[in-house]
């Protein structure tokens, strides 16, 4: 306690100046694209949607992971990996969430959560502390030409995370964020480059960067903006993973909420997930948003990492284990 509130005082000072059980085994696939994969669990919501979900993994022990939850009426809900609501923080309407969660503030390996403002406005900062307390954080504008509209992850490094930001027009920025010491945490425009038609949302694998476009479906872009693929498909979330070595897109369609795997070099579908009533658990209904992990939760569903989507159907954020998601996805391959 003693050491989160000194984590507390820095932060207010810089703004100044239940284990799971193993998966069952699963019968066939009906036919050569559906997999069916066990829903783990249902967490409780205080909010009756979700705009976005991400994941905030420990750097101390695995099963002090966090689930992150952007709310309809605003601001955050942190849950614990057992899915306990451990904080609501009241704030603006985000769109999209990303999470550094090592990065090192005022000395201090802090996981940090970014979001793009509903309004277009702006991106805005969280820490998270180990007692899940969250703070705003003071940072400064991005040099983009339009407003905001979405953020991802690029890349994390010592010292700096770079995110993708998404701009209203046929544009996307990486935006590098930085602790100088100074009353903000700098944020700067490393690189600029248009899109082949207004994204908002992404998701990163090997520095390919992949965009989802309400009119034209999903790009695969260079991060110098050079299309690689597309596909027509309306996505209202992305994911990216290598399965066993086998780099796949997740993607939530549109239209039905169904879980689509998309070869991540072409865009071509692979498999189509179904995911079911588990153990006194109830399957996904319609998926609305997604995000996946494969760092540990502990526990043994989720040593390996594990997925999460808001259900529009019951308006519960279902999770579902990596490692029978995987294993799910070879059967018929």
């Amino acid at each position: 306690m003693a050491r989160a509130g000194l984590i507390g005082a820095s932060l207010f000072a810089l703004a100044a100046c239940g284990n799971s059980a193993e998966e069952p085994e699963l019968a066939e696939a009906e036919d050569d694209t559906r997999r069916e994969v066990y829903v783990t669990a249902a967490f409780e919501s205080t909010n009756d949607s979700a705009r976005a979900l991400a994941f905030v993994p420990s750097t101390m022990a695995p099963s002090l992971g966090m689930i992150v939850s952007a709310t309809r009426d605003g601001g955050l809900e942190i849950f614990d990996a057992d899915g306990a609501l451990r904080t609501a923080h009241a704030g603006a309407q985000l769109t999209a969430l990303a999470a550094a969660p090592g990065f090192q503030l005022r000395g201090e390996s802090l996981p940090l959560v970014f979001g793009s403002a509903a309004d277009g406005s702006g991106l805005l900062g969280y820490a998270i502390t180990p007692d899940f307390e969250v703070f705003d954080l003071p940072l400064g504008s991005v040099a983009t030409e339009g407003d905001i509209r979405g953020v991802c992850l690029f890349g994390e490094g010592i010292g700096y995370v770079d995110l993708v930001v998404l701009e209203s027009g046929n544009a996307a920025v990486i935006a590098r964020v930085q602790d100088r010491g100074e009353q903000q945490l700098s944020v700067e425009a490393i690189e600029r480059f248009d899109l082949p038609s207004p994204a908002r949302s992404c998701t990163v694998l090997d520095d390919d960067i992949y965009f989802a476009a309400p009119a034209s479906g999903i790009a695969r872009t260079s991060r110098s903006g050079e299309v690689l693929a597309e596909r027509m498909e309306l996505s209202t979330g992305l994911a990216s993973d290598n399965f066993n070595g086998t780099p796949v897109i997740l993607t939530v369609n549109g239209n039905d909420g169904d879980v689509l795997v998309l070869d991540a070099d072409t865009l071509t579908p692979r498999a189509n997930f179904v995911f079911v009533d588990g153990l006194s658990t109830p399957g996904l209904g319609t998926a609305g948003r997604i995000a996946l992990t494969d760092q540990s939760y502990g526990f043994t569903a989720y040593s390996d990492g594990m997925l999460a989507f808001f259900d529009r159907g019951d308006n519960r954020i279902k999770v579902v284990s990596r490692e029978a998601t995987v294993r799910s996805f070879f059967i018929g391959e």
